[in-house]
């Protein structure tokens, strides 16, 4: 067998038909496929089951586990697997049907330690936002770290990586259970810091939906848990150091995880009428205590080139107030012009 496809899903009945339909329309059936359902309290166990059912080409089962999250689902479902690689999918994403094909094609003969390929941002409709095709090629894993983080160069999700599953287990890697936000990042940025062969595939494969009523999109605390998961990613990189590992650490502890910090702050912020910045951070304050104080001092040292990163850092530490302000006049603005192009194409279908 050579992939397996751990999928853990959780409520999410109405999104899973796509998912699994992108599975049976694989052109290579070398793969098995695990649904692991974290406690579903609608009808996911049975969509799932009503479809895959009858006459599924490929092997497949279905774990149920009580309700514990994404990171120990994922968990259970790599204890489960049996291929010689694993991907690990969401349940409302989807795949290419050469997904599998290409997968095999590209390990038949070498088995790095890591294969990831490119992604596109989707709509719930479809439509694509935005395309992320890597370049082809074979790197070490620190090399792969540069290209994400020094380099800006290579995006890798979740859904477009898929990992050696006896290179996981030598390493010792696995989710942080309770980890809501933050641990996929996490889990690559570990598994790049151990592997010495990663292949790149320049075909996107895989496709990431954008939900309004994802954890991304909602009003959650949680999610601020990302600044503890680079804070872990920063602990296992010096406890395995790499080529370039301190200035890999100071982009991750710098840059990267201030971003985290206030695309998180944005979207809470968006996504919950009434709510104040100073709520919000209380509310972070009494989930993570000291981690707003920590962030300030992180952001205080910052002195990389991004101006716009360094314009809100420079309003957040003169007023949260003032940061979120210009939250709300950026969203202002971009309503504008998204206004104005509907009324341009109005004008010109006329």
């Amino acid at each position: 067998m050579n992939l397996s496809i751990v999928v853990p899903v959780y409520n999410i009945e109405n999104y899973v038909t796509y998912m699994l339909d992108s599975l049976l329309g694989q052109t290579q059936l070398q793969f098995e496929t695990i649904i692991v359902d974290d406690g579903s309290t609608d009808h996911t166990h049975h969509t799932v089951h009503s479809i895959l059912s009858h006459g599924t080409p490929f092997p497949w089962r279905i774990v149920r586990t009580r309700n514990q999250g994404v990171s120990a689902a994922r968990n259970t479902g790599l204890r489960t697997a049996a291929g010689t690689y694993v991907l690990f999918l969401d349940g409302d994403d989807y795949v290419s049907a050469e997904l599998v094909q290409t997968v095999h094609e590209h390990t038949r003969e070498t088995q790095p330690d890591i294969i990831c390929w490119g992604y596109d941002l989707v709509r719930e409709d479809k439509s694509s936002i935005v395309s992320f095709p890597p370049e082809g090629g074979s790197l070490s894993g620190s090399e792969t770290l540069e290209l994400i983080l020094r380099q800006q160069r290579l995006r890798i999700w979740t859904g477009s990586v898929a990992f050696n599953r006896e290179f996981l287990q030598r390493s010792g890697l696995q989710y942080t259970a309770g980890c809501v936000n933050g641990e996929d990042q996490e889990f690559i940025y570990k598994a790049l810091a151990r592997a010495d062969r990663v292949t790149a595939i320049p075909d996107v494969l895989s496709y990431y939906v954008q939900r309004t009523s994802s954890i991304t999109n909602s009003y959650n605390v949680k999610k601020f848990g990302v600044v503890d998961a680079f804070k872990r990613v920063d602990a296992y990189f010096k406890a395995h150091p790499f080529r370039e590992q301190k200035a890999i650490s100071e982009l991750l502890l710098g840059r990267e995880l201030t971003e985290n910090y206030f695309y998180n702050l944005k979207t809470t912020l968006n996504s919950t009428r009434g709510i104040t910045i100073q709520a919000l951070l209380q509310d972070i304050e009494q989930h993570y205590p000291g981690m707003n104080r920590d962030m300030r001092v992180l952001m205080k040292r910052y002195n990389g080139t991004d101006r716009l990163l360094a314009l809100q850092i420079k309003a957040f530490l003169l007023s949260p107030a003032l940061y979120h302000r210009l939250i709300h006049l950026d969203n202002s603005w971009t309503q504008f012009k998204r206004t104005l192009k509907s009324m341009v194409r109005k004008e010109i279908n006329v």
